[in-house]
C-alpha cells in the first residue's frame, strides 16, 4: 500500500468563526422549525376552580385533543384547531362550557346537536382572526428566515470554508 500523508491542518481565527456561523446558523434554524410547528392554543375554560378538572382533562385525553393547563391564571387553553371538537366532546360528556346562540337548553341532546350543527359554518370574521391563518403566518414566516440565513450566511460561510478565502477578499 502507498504511503499516505496526512497533511494537519491548524485550526485558524476564520475557520472558528464560520465553525461558528454554522452552528448559529443550524440551531436558528432548528428554533425557527420548532416555533412554527407548536400550535396556536386558546382559552377554553376561564376558571378551572369552577369545574372538575380532572373529568375535563379525561374527556380531552380520550379524545386526543391537546390542551395545557395554567395553574396561576387557573385556566384551560385548547389547540385553537381542535376547540369545536373539544366543545363537543365536553358536551356529550355533561359538561357544557358555552351554549351556541340560546339561552338554555332543557336537555344536553339539544345543546350537543346545536354544536354538532354550527361545527361545519363558518362565521364571517376577519382573515387574520381565522384559526388557520397564524399558522400560515407562521410557516411563511419561517420559509423567509431560513431562505435568509442560507442566502446570506450558511452560503458565504460554505464559500468561505471551501476556498479557504472570504469572498470580498477575491475582488481586491
Amino acid at each position: 500500500m502507498a504511503n499516505i500523508k496526512w497533511t494537519q491542518r491548524t485550526l485558524t481565527h476564520k475557520d472558528a468563526i464560520l465553525y461558528a456561523v454554522l452552528t448559529c446558523s443550524a440551531m436558528l434554524i432548528t428554533a425557527t422549525i420548532i416555533w412554527v410547528k407548536t400550535p396556536n392554543f386558546r382559552p377554553l375554560i376561564d376558571d378551572l376552580r369552577l369545574v372538575d378538572a380532572v373529568k375535563i382533562a379525561d374527556v380531552l385525553d380520550m379524545h386526543k385533543i391537546a390542551y395545557y393547563a395554567d395553574v396561576k391564571s387557573h385556566m384551560l387553553y385548547i389547540d385553537e384547531q381542535h376547540t369545536q371538537n373539544a366543545r363537543i366532546a365536553l358536551t356529550r360528556a355533561g359538561f357544557v362550557i358555552e351554549y351556541p346562540k340560546h339561552a338554555s337548553f332543557s336537555a344536553l341532546p339539544k345543546a350537543c346537536a346545536e354544536l354538532e350543527s354550527q361545527f361545519g359554518q363558518t362565521a364571517k370574521i376577519p382573515i387574520w382572526q381565522q384559526s388557520w391563518f397564524m399558522s400560515v403566518l407562521r410557516l411563511i414566516m419561517g420559509t423567509l428566515i431560513i431562505i435568509i440565513f442560507i442566502v446570506a450566511v450558511v452560503r458565504p460561510a460554505l464559500r468561505a470554508l471551501i476556498y479557504g478565502t472570504v469572498p470580498n477578499e477575491q475582488h481586491k
